[in-house]
């Protein structure tokens, strides 16, 4: 779900309700069960073909998606070369490409 500029990934809410019935063993579930907040995503074209994606998870935790494609034409277009993308469609490529998230240290 995508609200102000932040993204909540993996929520479960059945997971958590359960969780909330099973107060002695029910913490564990629920703190697995919260959602990730994804804000401040930024995005810039390295070369023609590859784009990375710098964004922060849980206000703390920094992380980094690379992609490889054609991006030529967000590569002539731009003259810094941050591609003219919509903060939505980062957020959805995010979302989509999780188990490919590179933890930044």
């Amino acid at each position: 779900m995508i609200n102000n500029s932040t993204l909540k990934v993996g929520s479960k809410p059945l997971v958590h309700w359960f969780g909330k019935k099973f107060h002695k063993w029910g913490s564990k579930l629920i703190s697995r069960s919260k959602p990730k907040i994804v804000t401040n995503p930024t995005w810039k074209l390295i070369n023609p073909f590859t784009l990375i994606i710098n964004f922060t998870v849980d206000n703390t935790e920094k992380y980094q998606l690379v992609l490889q494609g054609d991006y030529k034409k967000h590569y002539k277009e731009s003259s810094d070369y941050i591609p003219d993308i919509p903060e939505k469609e980062i957020f959805i490529i995010i979302n989509a490409r999780r188990s490919s998230w590179f933890k930044k240290e």
